[in-house]
């Protein structure tokens, strides 16, 4: 692009980590990204880019770089990255980050809300804390959020099977 006169702007830039982050090319991925911060102005990476990134991420330590490189460049947290965040800990099973990552969500005004109790509920059931689940759902309800039809779909489930496991 560059060679025929046509600048990447920052939604070329987006496209192409999008697809880069798809297929595990971090090496390429933090390229662009560099090369973008060095653009500045209008070219600076957006929280969509910041969340690919968050997506691609392998293991829990890597997830305050990526968050500090996005507050460096003037990307605010909002509930989709809370909440993605939130998604990345319960998959690893980082109960120390999913605390501090609710807390955190809390202190500043980003929830909990209806996307995180429904995380937290079906993650803690996919990890087999059925308990969990239904702590989280309780307090959900409890808060007056209605459910996603998934959860609702995942509480007739477990309703299902605690009663048969009262039943035996």
């Amino acid at each position: 692009m560059s060679e025929r006169g046509c600048e990447p702007n920052v939604a070329t830039y987006k496209s192409l980590i999008k697809y880069i982050c798809k297929i595990q090319q971090m090496e390429k991925v933090y390229e662009l990204v560099d090369e973008m911060e060095k653009k500045k102005g209008s070219c600076l990476p957006k929280v969509v880019t910041y969340c690919y990134l968050l997506k691609s991420l392998k293991e829990p330590g890597e997830i305050c770089r990526v968050l500090e490189r996005m507050e460096r460049n003037g990307c605010g947290m909002n509930d989709d990255v809370y909440n993605m965040v939130l998604r990345l800990y319960m998959k690893w099973d980082d109960g120390d980050g999913v605390r501090k990552t609710w807390k955190e969500m809390e202190r500043n005004g980003w929830g909990p809300d209806r996307r995180s109790y429904t995380i937290m509920i079906l993650e803690n059931f996919e990890k087999g804390r059925v308990k969990d689940a239904v702590c989280y759902l309780e307090e959900m309800i409890s808060k007056g959020m209605v459910l996603e039809p998934r959860t609702k779909k995942l509480v007739s489930s477990m309703n299902i099977r605690l009663k048969g496991r009262t039943e035996k």
